[in-house]
């Protein structure tokens, strides 16, 4: 596994890319269908920003994810770009004020054994959408959509069926 000094990396704004295979990656492959595929990835250090070294993630691939309604694989895009403030110590990431002019700043605990790897699977699973499933063809789908139909039509008699209570008041009324 790749580490880098990230604070060095920053500041002399060195490049690097690779890929990973998401069977290499296995608390992103616990969101999957399966785990095919591989994520690319692009990091350069930027410097400073705010004061603090700053490096940018750039991520992008296609993986399974497991539909909503059959379990089957989905294809699925993951994509990120983000920039990262790196500090060093998890207090000193919650001291660094939300600041509304650079909300495309994200914060990172760094080391001078950072795992690249770690980062991009972060990334990776922060990208990934809470649900999908298939567009067209999707057996679960149609069982979804006609127990749903069932469901609404059952509620619909029930209402029909269920006596109107102003009914009786109308009973009780005396010709005024």
């Amino acid at each position: 596994m790749q580490t880098i000094d990230i604070f060095e990396f920053a500041r002399r704004r060195q490049t690097l890319s690779g890929t990973i295979s998401v069977a290499d990656m296995p608390q992103l492959s616990a969101f999957l269908a399966d785990t095919t595929g591989e994520i690319r990835w692009f990091a350069e250090g930027l410097g400073e920003r705010r004061g603090r070294p700053a490096a940018r993630l750039e991520i992008e691939g296609e993986v399974a994810m497991p539909c909503a309604f059959c379990n089957g694989p989905v294809p699925t895009e993951v994509y990120s770009d983000a920039v990262f403030l790196v500090v060093k110590t998890e207090a000193e990431a919650d001291a660094i004020p939300v600041d509304e002019d650079e909300e495309d700043e994200e914060v990172t605990v760094g080391s001078n054994r950072f795992s690249i790897a770690a980062w991009v699977e972060e990334e990776a699973i922060l990208s990934l959408p809470a649900t999908t499933s298939h567009d067209e063809g999707c057996e679960g789908t149609e069982v979804f959509e006609e127990k749903r139909a069932e469901e609404e039509a059952a509620e619909e008699r029930a209402r029909e069926e269920r006596p109107n209570p102003f009914a009786a008041l109308a009973g009780l009324k005396t010709g005024r």
